[in-house]
């Protein structure tokens, strides 16, 4: 029994110390954030997001593009409109400028695409609509199967539709799983 636990753990060590660096497609990330309401500084917004890359697009030696979705769980401190859930899909982009300790990817994230809100109003910011944009930025790195990154999550519709009282989490740290 011992025998075999060791083993196992020395396999799971060595693949991890053999991984390239961008040995991975997809992954799954989990993030909670925090801020104040940009908008209204007596109010805080926070909340959850579950995001992940689904489809690799391209990948070079400094960059991986993919297509990416998110849910998104938001809660805000207002008198109203206190919760609004969101979904998005976006084309994602990952840049490889440096490694760090002993050779671990670090990188700078962003995306952008269309999202559906469950409610128009969050807190005090409006939005003329349901269909809007999200936008991510951030930095992370990633270690072995594993990733952790801060962000900052942007929604707005671009002001395609009025009003247009875009809404932040600036400060979402998440953790993910790279398969």
């Amino acid at each position: 029994m011992k025998k075999s636990a060791l083993q196992i753990l020395l396999i799971s060590l060595l693949s991890c110390v053999t991984l390239t660096s961008y040995a991975w497609d997809q992954s799954l990330e989990l993030g909670y954030g925090y801020s104040h309401d940009p908008n209204n500084t007596h109010y805080d917004n926070s909340g959850f997001l579950l995001s992940g890359d689904f489809y690799p697009l391209r990948r070079t030696e400094m960059t991986f593009w993919s297509l990416n979705g998110a849910l998104g769980q938001w809660h805000t401190t207002a008198p109203k409109n206190k919760n609004v859930t969101t979904a998005a899909i976006a084309l994602a982009l990952r840049f490889y400028p440096f490694t760090v300790g002993n050779g671990y990817p670090a990188y700078f994230l962003g995306s952008a695409g269309p999202a559906v809100l469950s409610h128009r109003e969050f807190g005090v910011n409006k939005q003329g609509s349901n269909a809007t944009f999200q936008v991510n930025a951030g930095l992370g790195v990633e270690v072995c199967h594993f990733d952790a990154n801060l962000r900052f999550v942007h929604y707005s519709n671009a002001h395609l539709a009025h009003p247009d009282n875009g809404y932040n989490i600036l400060y979402l740290l998440s953790f993910g799983y790279l398969f």
